[in-house]
């Protein structure tokens, strides 16, 4: 095709030469490298068609809301985009019509290519088809994504490094944490959205309730049967975990996959899920630091900026419903803590009271007695989230009861605290004293910006202080390593 009419490089149908100049021949592309040729080709053609620089990934990130890490994949050969954005990308870098024609043809050629080498090298066959052909959809696991999330610009930036690796090397494994509330899961699954196309061969999700209210996490035996079958390998599970984590590190040897896993409640639940493939990445979530997670990159989520806040209520109470009333969305937005689950939580109050003033809200929230039964609505509930951390102390045994009853006398201190202090609140030594506090930053109850200093959120602060948690631990049950529960 490269030599005759219409071809790549050579005007036809009225088209402008410079506008047709500089595209070498398609007709012979048949891998991602060879197609990210084509479209710096593309790039390089309309800054001198433009007379100006060529387009940054971060300018074609706004024009088209892609991840601007996504766009250097496309055009650095690591990642072949999906029909619909290539041909999006490349009509934004001026391909002419017959172009488009013709680089569609070139990147369904590369696909079916890429499907080819997979069979050769022994995988599982072409993604969506199992060894006899039957049509078997690649898993994309993924949970309804949110569209927006105002604030968390820098750590959308910090989980760019979830992406295959070199061969020879691990996978990528990122471990987000923080408290109840801060928005761990919503960032997760957004972030596995918009990185999702560096992993052709599927995402895989779990939720491992380590932090749901009432339920049982779920053990690692069970989540691997359950991604087996989602590798159309369901005659794989055998009975032990072990047999089970190394049939699925097997199915992931040569795939690229994004695991999610969410909510984990710690290390020992997530380690037989890791797959050991250079092609894979692993994105946790939990309430603590799993820092015994091996490689793991830690990012902790703190609450939002005021500005922030701002924006996630108003996304949830609805378009101009705060304009009037800015006082009053600030007043909120502070009484939320700037925690996005209380925030979504007022917002979805203002939208299904669409006749209240944001100020009736704002005066609700005001009273501290009752701020936290405000912040519940259907079954959105900020004193469940809070509530995971003291569940967590009962499987800490007896040091962690212990620091569940100091909670409500620590909190009686306003502000920022030290050790000495809290050890005379609490009529103890202080290394006991600090052995407490430390158990309750580890369960996200108490943070700690400096060593020996302490001071409390502002709604965990109340949580601690309500007269339910005095005298109430709630025993939980944990898996065992056979599947099995035990206290």
């Amino acid at each position: 095709m490269s030599g005759g009419p219409g071809a790549a490089g050579h005007p036809t149908d009225g088209e402008p030469r410079e506008a047709a100049a500089g595209i070498g021949p398609v007709d012979a592309v048949d891998t991602t490298e060879a197609l990210a040729a084509l479209l710096r080709q593309l790039r390089r053609r309309a800054a001198r068609r433009d007379g100006g620089a060529q387009p940054t990934y971060r300018q074609l990130s706004a024009r088209t809301g892609w991840a601007h890490g996504v766009i250097g994949d496309y055009f650095a050969g690591k990642t072949l985009p999906p029909t619909d954005r290539f041909d999006t990308l490349v009509q934004l870098l001026g391909a002419t019509g017959r172009e488009l024609r013709q680089l569609a043809t070139a990147r369904d050629r590369v696909e079916e290519a890429r499907r080819a080498r997979m069979t050769v090298n022994g995988r599982p066959g072409p993604p969506g088809t199992d060894h006899a052909g039957t049509v078997s959809p690649v898993p994309r696991q993924l949970p309804a994504d949110i569209s927006e999330l105002p604030g968390r610009i820098d750590e959308l930036a910090a989980l760019d490094v979830l992406r295959p690796g070199q061969r020879g090397s691990g996978p990528v494994v990122v471990a987000l944490d923080g408290p109840g509330g801060v928005g761990k899961s919503a960032l997760a699954v957004h972030a596995a959205h918009r990185l999702g196309e560096r992993f052709p061969d599927g995402q895989l999700y779990a939720d491992l309730r380590g932090s749901h209210r009432d339920e049982r996490p779920v053990p690692p035996a069970a989540v691997l049967r359950r991604f087996l079958c989602a590798l159309g390998e369901p005659r794989l599970c055998p009975g032990s975990e072990a047999d089970a984590a190394a049939a699925y590190r097997t199915l992931l040897t040569e795939r690229r996959m994004l695991i999610v896993l969410d909510n984990a409640m710690d290390a020992a639940q997530v380690r037989p899920l890791l797959p050991a493939a250079h092609g894979c990445a692993v994105l946790v979530t939990s309430l603590g630091v799993l820092a015994t997670l091996n490689t793991a990159v830690h990012l902790h989520l703190s609450p939002l900026s005021p500005p922030a806040s701002i924006e996630v209520l108003g996304l949830w109470a609805g378009p101009g419903r705060l304009s009037a009333e800015r006082g009053a969305a600030e007043l909120i937005a502070h009484h939320c803590g700037h925690l996005p689950l209380a925030l979504r939580i007022a917002g979805a109050r203002l939208a299904a009271r669409p006749r209240w003033p944001v100020r009736e809200l704002a005066d609700r929230l005001a009273d501290p007695a009752r701020r936290l039964a405000e912040l519940s609505f259907a079954d959105l509930d900020m004193h469940a989230a809070l509530e995971t951390g003291h569940r967590e102390l009962a499987a800490r045994g007896p040091t962690g009861r212990t620091a569940a009853l100091a909670l409500p006398l620590l909190a009686a201190e306003q502000g920022e605290f030290t050790v000495e202090e809290a050890a005379a609140t609490t009529s103890r030594a202080v290394p006991a004293t600090e052995l407490i506090l430390e158990q309750l930053v580890d369960v996200q109850l108490l943070e700690s910006r400096a060593p020996g200093r302490y001071r409390f959120h502002p709604l965990t602060r109340l949580f601690a202080l309500r007269p339910a948690r005095r005298n109430t631990v709630v025993a939980r049950k944990v898996p065992r390593a056979d599947g099995r529960w035990a206290d």
